[in-house]
Order: C-alpha cells, then structure tokens, then sequence
C-alpha cells in the first residue's frame, strides 16, 4: 500500500470532494493503475492523521 501511495502522480488524480458525514473534511481522490488494476484510492487527513482508503475499480 505504501509503494502504491508513494508512486501517485498528478496524473493520477481524479479529484477532491467533502466526507459524506462532515463537509468541513476534504478528501483528495486518486485512480491509478496498479499490477491487480485500477484502483480508487481516498487520501483523507484527519487530526494529522493520513487515512488511506482502497476500492478496486
């Protein structure tokens, strides 16, 4: 997971949008292709936390 995030360009950026249960939190959206496919990946930070989340595509 940490190679994948590691490895995002700008071009794989999809786009930004708010959490469904707080519109004050951003989220950046991210669709790269990875060795198993493509893959929708959410950066979220969250009191200095990065949360990392994964949906195969």
């Amino acid at each position: 997971m940490l190679a994948v995030v590691m490895a995002l360009t700008p071009a794989d950026f999809y786009k930004s949008m708010t959490t469904y249960s707080d519109h004050t939190v951003w989220q950046d959206v991210y669709r790269p292709s990875i060795q198993v496919g493509d893959v929708y990946l959410k950066l979220t930070v969250i009191d200095d936390v990065l949360i990392v989340s994964f949906k195969e595509l």
